[in-house]
């Protein structure tokens, strides 16, 4: 049985929101809880939030979920150190790392779309494409671990890794822009809100 593995990154300040991200109301709930379900309901077997800033208040929110718990202590660092954590915290079973910021709110049949595709293509890197433009949440292959965990900050990002393998990216093409929501400033939240919260 494929076992897709979802990082959920959740760690950092939520500065230009001016208020904790991962506790913004979506959907009749938090957008943190939101993003959990939406990742199980989508096909993913487990899944790994990484926690930094407000962790204890993000952890006591996710009570009673079946989720795994990442604490990265160097979250302050940037983005990269997050998902490095999480990779690490994965089950040793896991084919495959469905990558998602807690601030990129997706509807689980967008994560289904691409987990099917990903296991179908046999793929080593998915990625969700609108008007020629990628989105998230991408999936990297397991047998990419190595090359995730060697990433340095300064290297920028992921992009190095999708780079290194573009030529053999399975591209997924949506008809709506919501693979490219991105929850940075409380206008964006407002915009986001209003059009996706179903």
């Amino acid at each position: 049985m494929f076992h897709a593995t979802a990082i959920l990154t959740a760690a950092g300040y939520s500065s230009r929101m001016g208020r904790s991200k991962s506790l913004l109301p979506w959907n009749g709930t938090t957008l943190i809880k939101h993003q959990v379900r939406s990742l199980r309901q989508g096909g993913c077997s487990e899944v790994v939030v990484v926690l930094g800033h407000q962790s204890d208040e993000l952890s006591s929110e996710l009570g009673g979920m079946d989720v795994i718990l990442a604490e990265n202590t160097d979250y302050k660092t940037g983005r990269i150190s997050s998902i490095k954590c999480g990779v690490k915290t994965a089950s040793s079973e896991a084919d495959c790392y469905v990558l998602l910021g807690v601030d990129q709110p997706r509807h689980f049949s967008i994560v289904a779309t691409l987990i099917k595709s990903h296991v179908r293509t046999k793929s080593l890197i998915t990625s969700p494409r609108f008007e020629e433009k990628g989105g998230h949440p991408v999936i990297f292959s397991s047998k990419l671990r190595k090359d995730i965990l060697a990433l340095e900050e300064g290297d920028g990002g992921l992009r190095k890794v999708f780079n290194e393998y573009r030529d053999v990216v399975n591209e997924v093409k949506f008809s709506d822009q919501e693979i490219h929501l991105d929850l940075n400033t409380l206008e964006e939240y407002e915009t986001a809100l209003s059009q996706y919260a179903r």
